[in-house]
């Protein structure tokens, strides 16, 4: 096709997972060194999740091919099968007899087979792709293959690879037991601007016979647009892009091209947006021209009605009088020492009642503009009665909804039962529904503002009815904004005293799936993750070891001071939603008005 005409000894765009192609980004890298790690001292299950088109499947072809002949390994690809199924799959791959319809001859040739290998010195492992196909019974009889071991060591290792779905599966009751088995879990994400960049450089260096190809600034930008850094979608929309380029006879590829080629792969283009072409430019403009002549005719109009009215209207004196101002209606003025109001960080205490005018600006106001009260960018509201007027059993629900619409995920619908489930396990499920975890804490504003992420708060009524709860969103100098799920509004920091028992229900996000508190109740591998983590950070790291060592422990305290966390050393929750948040690479939604530390 257009091989020739850019010097491609192939496509170098082909979507099939060819090792020869792998671009090895960061957490590429990671996964593959817990692979390999895993081969020599794994003991349990090793999971590895992506969504689809992450490269799941070339990066395993790679690390299958990388093994060296101390290695014996079986590559399930077609996990559709049932249990029976998969031991024959599993005795054809290692090259032992199958022709049986026995499971204990099955098993009892592998364990053999096993065994044999042991003797040997070598390791077996399986590798089952697509793996979130599996059913209930397979994963089962997987887990029952994992109890094949010497009093020493385990005779199996067992890789699973699919999609986020195959960690919901793991998560049920019926696998639960299989699921504690899992000592190294690792997800791998899209492609960063940087990476993309790389990647695409790396393929187009394999393919080609003589360089001359280039892409523009604005041609990258495009790409990722469409492709959000998926390694699938890249290859689609480059292939396309190539394509388009021979056809006009382009070496250089722009941004133009890249549009182009974006267009005849999404007819609709939803997802890139629609651009405007000559004929739809010039009607908006025609539009724009009507309705600037318009306003022009309404605005003589009114002007030769206004002068008419003043040459026959005669000229009456007025007596001006000094209008009476009701006290009671007038706002109270603003107190003394309170013209910087983020001066101080918000807080539950209770504060003067003329700390906060009425008419107040929702922001500080800029010292060019500032006799004039610009309008809040969200309505104030008495919270006390918005509380009242809240139905305690849905405030969940919107409280809920609000806070995942920040993490763009998806809605509560479906989470499972509402009634007759306490407000912890609740959150605690919907968070694990969207991927998510849930940090309850108890504390202050301050806390939360440290944390920077938006969170659920509790209001327990006083007279002792169902508790209702509020998503907290942003701050806004002394004010609050909160969200029910349906509409975002402000209330003043001094109103929760008496209302807020200072719980909050934290959502976040373990991006690269740090369990446990490191390095107390954490594998080797999670702090070996952690160390490569932190050295991209820029922490001088040195010895790249499941150890948690003096340096490390220093790029954590570090981290925690800067944060105004507990400095001791130890990633927990907190710890690890500071790291996430100081990760650019990592878009999680952020407190409007907050940054961490504050």
């Amino acid at each position: 096709m257009y091989n020739r005409f850019f010097g491609f000894k192939e496509r170098p765009f082909k979507l099939v997972p060819n090792p020869e192609y792998l671009y090895l980004s960061r957490i590429h890298e990671e996964v593959l060194a817990h692979l390999n790690y895993a081969v020599g001292y794994g003991e349990g299950f090793v999971e590895i999740t992506g969504e689809v088109g992450t490269g799941k499947t070339t990066l395993c072809r790679m690390f299958l091919e990388s093994l060296d002949e101390n290695t014996e390994a079986a590559y399930i690809f077609n996990p559709k099968l049932d249990a029976l199924q998969l031991l024959k799959a599993i005795n054809d791959e290692f090259g032992i007899p199958s022709d049986t319809a026995s499971v204990k001859t099955l098993i009892d040739r592998l364990n053999a087979f096993l065994l044999e290998k042991k003797a040997q010195g070598k390791h077996v492992i399986l590798l089952v792709d697509e793996a979130q196909n599996l059913s209930a019974d397979v994963l089962e009889q997987l887990r029952l293959l994992s109890n094949m071991e010497t009093t020493t060591s385990k005779l199996l290792q067992i890789i699973l690879v699919g999609q986020p779905e195959l960690g919901e599966l793991l998560e049920t009751d019926a696998l639960r037991q299989l699921n504690q088995r899992i000592t190294l879990r690792c997800h791998l994400i899209p492609l960063t601007t940087s990476e993309m960049r790389e990647y695409i450089r790396h393929r187009i260096h394999i393919a080609s016979r003589k360089p001359g190809l280039a892409f523009t600034a604005g041609a990258y930008r495009s790409i990722f647009k469409y492709s959000n850094g998926v390694p699938r979608l890249i290859n689609i929309v480059c292939d396309r892009t190539l394509l388009t380029a021979f056809a006009m006879g382009k070496h250089r590829i722009t941004q133009a091209i890249v549009r182009r080629a974006i267009r005849e792969l999404d007819g609709k283009r939803k997802r890139y947006g629609k651009p405007l072409f000559f004929r739809e430019k010039l009607i908006i403009g025609l539009l724009v021209v009507l309705v600037i002549l318009l306003a022009g005719l309404v605005v003589g109009q009114m002007m030769l009605n206004r002068t008419r009215r003043m040459a026959v209207a005669p000229v009456v004196h007025h007596k001006i009088e000094t209008p009476v101002v009701d006290s009671a209606s007038d706002p109270a003025p603003a107190a003394a020492g309170e013209t910087n109001p983020e001066a101080a960080a918000p807080s539950p205490e209770p504060e003067p009642s003329s700390a906060k005018p009425v008419s107040a600006p929702a922001e500080p106001p800029d010292e060019s503009t500032a006799s004039v009260d610009p309008a809040p960018s969200t309505p104030v509201r008495d919270l006390e009665q918005v509380l009242a007027s809240t139905a305690a059993l849905n405030s969940r629900i919107g409280a809920l909804a609000a806070v995942l619409r920040q993490w763009n995920a998806q809605d509560p619908q479906g989470v499972g039962p509402v009634d007759g489930v306490d407000s912890d396990t609740f959150f605690r499920l919907s968070a694990r529904h969207s991927d998510m975890e849930v940090l309850r804490v108890k504390g202050n504003l301050t806390l939360i503002k440290k944390l920077n992420l938006p969170a659920i708060l509790e209001f327990p009524p006083p007279d002792g009815s169902d508790t209702r709860f509020m998503a907290l969103v942003g701050f806004e100098a002394d004010e609050i904004q909160l969200s029910d799920g349906d509409d975002t509004f402000s209330v003043a920091s001094a109103s929760l005293a008496g209302l807020w028992n200072g719980v909050a229900h934290i959502f976040w996000k373990n991006y690269f799936n740090y369990t446990g508190v490191i390095p107390i109740s954490s594998p080797g591998e999670v702090i070996l993750s952690l160390k490569v983590h932190l050295k991209a950070k820029g922490f001088p790291i040195e010895a790249m070891t499941a150890a948690y060592d003096t340096t490390t422990r220093l790029a954590v305290e570090t981290i925690q001071a800067r944060n105004g966390l507990n400095v001791d050393g130890m990633v927990g929750p907190m710890t690890k939603i500071a790291l996430y948040n100081e990760d650019p690479l990592l878009n999680g939604p952020r407190l409007a008005g907050g940054s961490p530390g504050q």
